[in-house]
């Protein structure tokens, strides 16, 4: 008796127990211990609030970038301007020495006053070769550079360097007719042309960026693209 009553005992556990280890073997199933976990679902990718107003530009960081920086620094110093004319009276002195020269004769002397006035008319030429020269020993030479302009100021990328900048460490900005300078300080500057942004409508995006965060003694000076001087 007690052995038949152990073995019914014993018939109704298993009967009981199969649904769940059943349900448990359905479960295991569904589990492949060579897959990585999957990520949780969130209702948000992470994307910053203000997003929809980014502006991307995207850019080789290329010597000739850095001359036309160059350029459009130059344009914006009055000196700059006033050397300019300095520079051609200069030039038109050592012609006219160069020709007295040729007749006293002084041939050596007349080359070398020659040499000074067309010098004169090139001496941006000469910092372009200098700083091309020493930006190609730089790392940041001919990276692929990321900037994004956001109400908050402006992040950039490359393979050297990541980092964000509010808009309160710039000083001012310069709007030209095909894209705008940024002056990071009296010496430091950023030059984003329109052609380098990742949409067709990004460039007035930009502009207004700049000129809501960029105000009072920090304003805006527009210029065209043809008042920029040769040195």
């Amino acid at each position: 008796m007690q052995r038949s009553r152990a073995c019914k005992v014993l018939r109704m556990d298993s009967l009981t127990s199969r649904p769940a280890d059943r349900g448990r073997s359905s479960i295991m199933e569904n589990v492949n211990p060579y897959d990585p976990p999957l990520p949780a679902s969130t209702d948000t990718d992470g994307e910053s609030p203000h997003a929809g107003n980014a502006v991307t530009a995207t850019f080789v960081f290329s010597p000739e970038h850095l001359i036309e920086t160059l350029t459009r620094y130059r344009s914006q110093h009055l000196g700059r301007r006033i050397w300019r004319w300095v520079r051609y009276a200069a030039a038109l002195v050592f012609l006219l020495v160069t020709v007295v020269g040729l007749f006293i004769p002084q041939y050596v002397a007349s080359i070398f006053m020659l040499a000074l006035a067309v010098f004169m008319f090139f001496p941006h030429k000469v910092d372009d070769f200098l700083a091309r020269r020493n930006f190609h020993k730089s790392p940041h030479c001919n990276t692929l550079q990321t900037v994004r302009f956001t109400d908050e100021g402006l992040h950039s990328s490359s393979e050297n360097q990541d980092s964000t900048l509010k808009w309160t460490a710039f000083s001012r900005a310069v709007v030209f007719n095909d894209g705008v300078l940024i002056f990071q300080g009296p010496k430091m500057v950023h030059w984003f042309p329109d052609n380098i942004l990742d949409r067709k409508g990004d460039a007035e995006s930009l502009r207004n960026l700049v000129e809501s965060n960029l105000t009072t003694n920090h304003a805006v000076h527009r210029s065209g693209v043809n008042a920029i001087p040769d040195g």
